[in-house]
């Protein structure tokens, strides 16, 4: 019986080390006197020049999502707004290089168990592998009414992660989830953090 209950919560943590999870690195820049207010009502912009207004739109309607989440209020138009929110997204590759052991059987004498085969590396062969960065840029904007018409830029928020595609649909609500629950705070320095595939704000936008 114990050892069925072993193999059972041994079974368990296999699983749950299974689940899917990424590495996000948040940087967050903050010139705000104070905290953003809760409920304040906030705009997601998109970029009216994007190569891509069907992809922009459905990273604002995620965003969106994920700030109604943390308690703010999400307002209809620009004018309605006490802050906008723009975005911008995009992969950069990067090649790793590096040498990895061939391991290569050989047969003989070896410990006194003639004719056995054996492993031992006998070269190193040369490798190439591409990551690919996926990055998240967010910047929180307070609308001014100075006469040059000049937004005000109170935060930018950086996320970063690697992944072995190139695939920004699928990471880009990790990107997001990190932003989001730095919005308005000055980091100091890189922080990350580990978000998994269940994480309920993934699966909330998963399943929107």
């Amino acid at each position: 019986m114990q050892k069925t209950i072993i193999l059972l919560v041994l079974t368990v943590l296999g699983a749950a080390g299974c689940t899917p999870r990424y590495r996000v690195h948040i940087n967050g820049y903050a010139e705000l006197a104070d905290s953003i207010s809760p409920g304040a009502a906030v705009y997601v912009r998109t970029d009216p020049n994007a190569a891509n207004p069907i992809f922009e739109r459905q990273v604002r309607g995620h965003a969106d999502t994920l700030l109604r989440g943390y308690g703010y209020a999400i307002a209809e138009t620009a004018t309605k707004a006490d802050y906008h929110i723009d975005f911008r997204v995009g992969v950069r590759s990067e090649s790793v290089t590096g040498y990895t052991p061939v391991y290569s059987p050989y047969f003989g004498v070896r410990g006194g168990y003639p004719g056995r085969p054996l492993f031992g590396f006998s070269s190193y062969v040369p490798y190439v592998d591409t990551f690919y960065d996926q990055w998240l840029v967010l910047r929180l904007v307070r609308p001014t009414s100075s006469d040059d018409g000049a937004d005000e830029v109170v935060w930018v928020g950086e996320a970063v992660m690697s992944a072995e595609q190139a695939d920004l649909r699928r990471t880009v609500d990790y990107l997001l989830v990190g932003c989001v629950e730095f919005l308005g705070v000055d980091t100091g320095r890189k922080v990350t953090l580990t978000i998994r595939k269940d994480d309920p704000r993934i699966l909330s936008l998963t399943h929107e």
